[in-house]
């Protein structure tokens, strides 16, 4: 997946109601996708070949290897095999250009190998190549160190809302964002990016970061001093031509002194790695190498057009020690006849020595000879080169004038920590800051802040009391037995106490025998004649003729001598 720097889709219309849209830009392979190896070899490839050719897919698992390295020998001459011609063949060349070679390939040879040739040290890929996520999740190790050189001066793309795309570049060692539009909030969402991931206990985003360059940016004020704390490993900022001020960053970064301007603009970022390099202890391991990201994207690749064959001539070209001679079989023209006569001034002309012209000739065709039998060898063939190739973000040409007195104090400087520093550090775990545009601050009246207030207190009251009534002692209910549903699998031997605090609840209870007993109505009274008698549905007329007025003197007796025994009956 490539790292873009392009914000949202931009649309716009004029007064024709003609809308413009501004989509993102297509992506370009990059030059090594077509070159193509042959299928057929003209010599039988060595192990080692096999090996690299096909772990080159994979160049972040070559770390599994372990700390086993190998040591590269160049060959003493031309005609012997050579490993690192076998896998690139174009290395010779004079016009050599490793836009043409594979980066997974490079990346794998470069963590094998040891005493490489210098040309193996950086390696330029632009920013929007589909294979630089995969190289930037390649490790360092003490056996070898892997850094990421991004200088983009001037460029558009790279502002505010797109610099959070950065976040991939976990190698990052030196970022030169000078004369761009970024501001203090672009240092605060890119310091953001630096994170501690608590699942493997690896660290993302660019924590090896040293070099700062801002120079020139007009939007960078003080704050950013906040905003750079996340950098351990920061030690060279430039702020030149911003609005910062040199006694806001005391005492942690100083004035440069003038033995270390030669970390600033205008030397190149990547020689300031290098000058980097020359001090021990700063990277994980001596052997260090350099992805150097100048561009964002590949030049568009064109098909080199079909050469015009012509027809050749049966001609034989030897070469021997003394004279060369051309001998074919198609007709030269015949060679003009000499004049014999006399040079400038009337003098006879004398014949000069060619040795010297026969020495330089023999050496030129002995090194095209062995060049051609190279090629031939690794069945070489011409590299395509793009017709356009893309330009860097450079600065303009300066003169090499020392810095002003401001300039100088902004030149900041510390001395650079070490790379043990990073190891011993146990980060901070937090969660991902959130990135985007800055946040949009509204103004609030007075009275909908005393609105506000009102509501906070009202609130905070609620919350006291409801905390003052859950701390209030309460009652002890009585202890309670679940009772099972089923009746028969309640146990009869224990006294339920739900029941026993029910009745406590109630009235106590009376004995019936010690309760009057209430005189019967006199329309439900029935004569003494039908006590003894049985009644039939006649005598009921007799019973309910309606109310018959008696004596209650008579009716306690009736009631007190009746046939029944009450005292008796409640005994019992």
């Amino acid at each position: 997946m490539s790292i873009l720097l392009n914000s949202a889709t931009v649309v716009n219309s004029n007064d024709a109601s003609v809308v413009k849209y501004t989509h993102l830009t297509h992506y370009n392979p990059g030059p090594y996708i077509t070159t193509t190896r042959p299928e057929a070899l003209q010599y039988v490839p060595t192990l080692p070949w096999f090996c690299i050719t096909k772990l080159a897919r994979f160049p972040d698992q070559v770390q599994a290897i372990g700390a086993s390295r190998l040591t590269y020998h160049a060959p003493e001459s031309g005609e012997e095999y050579d490993i690192l011609r076998a896998l690139i063949p174009t290395l010779s060349l004079l016009e050599f250009n490793w836009a043409a070679i594979d980066p997974r390939l490079w990346a794998t040879i470069v963590q094998i190998y040891d005493n490489l040739p210098p040309v193996f040290g950086c390696y330029p890929i632009p920013l929007a190549d589909e294979h630089l996520r995969t190289l930037m999740s390649i490790e360092s190790t003490p056996q070898f160190s892997l850094v990421t050189i991004l200088e983009l001066p001037g460029c558009r793309e790279l502002s505010d809302s797109t610099i959070v795309n950065l976040k991939y570049l976990h190698s990052l060692c030196a970022f030169d964002a000078s004369a761009t539009d970024v501001s203090s909030h672009a240092l605060k969402v890119f310091s953001g990016t630096v994170l501690w991931a608590v699942d493997d206990r690896t660290r993302r985003g660019p924590w090896g970061l040293r070099i700062l360059r801002l120079r020139n940016c007009r939007n960078i004020d003080d704050k950013i001093l906040s905003h750079i704390s996340p950098f351990p490993l920061l030690s060279i900022l430039d702020l030149r031509g911003t609005k910062c001020h040199s006694d806001t960053f005391h005492p942690t970064f100083q004035p440069a002194p003038q033995t270390k301007y030669e970390f600033y603009n205008p030397t190149p970022l990547r020689l300031s790695v290098a000058l980097l390099r020359s001090e021990s202890g700063l990277f994980s391991s001596p052997n260090l190498f350099a992805l150097y990201i100048n561009t964002l994207h590949h030049p568009p690749s064109t098909e080199r057009p079909a050469r015009e064959t012509r027809p050749t001539e049966d001609v034989c070209v030897t070469f021997s020690t003394g004279s060369h001679f051309v001998v074919g079989t198609s007709k030269e023209a015949p060679e003009p006849v000499a004049r014999k006569g006399l040079g400038h001034f009337g003098r006879e002309k004398k014949p000069q020595s060619d040795t010297l012209f026969e020495r330089i000739a023999g050496e030129e065709l002995t090194a095209h000879s062995r060049k051609q039998n190279v090629m031939s060898f690794y069945h070489l063939g011409l590299p395509v080169t793009p017709r356009n190739p893309s330009r860097g973000y450079t600065y303009p040409p300066e003169a090499p004038l020392p810095p002003s007195g401001k300039d100088a104090q902004l030149m900041l400087y510390r001395p650079p920590p070490p790379w043990a520093a990073l190891e011993v550090t146990t980060p901070d775990v937090h969660l991902a800051k959130p990135t985007g545009a800055p946040e949009v601050v509204t103004g609030v009246s007075k009275r909908k802040r005393g609105e506000m207030a009102e509501y906070a207190r009202q609130l905070t009251e609620k919350r006291r009391k409801i905390q003052e009534r859950k701390a209030a002692p309460a009652a002890p209910a009585p202890e309670t037995v679940a009772l099972s549903r089923n009746p028969f699998r309640r146990k009869f031997n224990k006294r339920d106490a739900t029941p026993e605090a029910s009745i406590s609840a109630l009235k106590p209870l009376k004995p019936i025998s010690s309760m009057l007993a209430q005189p019967l109505p006199v329309a439900i009274t029935l004569p003494t004649s039908l006590v003894n008698k049985q009644i039939s549905p006649s005598d009921f007329d007799v019973v309910n003729k309606g109310p018959v007025a008696h004596d209650r003197t008579t009716a306690n007796s009736t009631q007190k001598f009746s046939g029944f025994d009450w005292g008796e009956w409640g005994k019992k």
